[in-house]
């Protein structure tokens, strides 16, 4: 069963249809100042956005650096490792899918 709302019909006791007031010159000024707020907002969140990226950057570039001298040290002990037993170095690539 569809329950539906009438619709709202705004009438004066006379039978006359009521009519919003005409805007005042402040709440032009009110609407201009609010679409000013939220570009400003706006700018505002980008920036954030921005800065939160580039702390982002300067935390992973230099953990990344970090993790690959690690794996290049750890492969450059291997290798000396299998130098000196003289095993062959052989690199294998496993492709999957």
């Amino acid at each position: 069963m569809e329950t539906r709302r009438p619709p709202v019909i705004d009438m004066t006791p006379e039978g006359h249809f009521t009519t919003p007031p005409p805007p005042t010159g402040l709440d032009r000024v009110l609407g201009s100042v609010l679409r000013v707020a939220l570009l400003a907002g706006g700018v505002a969140a980008v920036l954030v956005l921005g800065a939160l990226a580039l702390v982002a950057l300067s935390v992973l570039v230099p953990l990344l650096l970090l993790a690959g001298l690690v794996a290049g040290g750890i492969l450059w002990w291997k290798l000396r490792q299998a130098r000196r037993t003289g095993v062959p170095l052989r690199f294998v690539v496993v492709r999957r899918g």
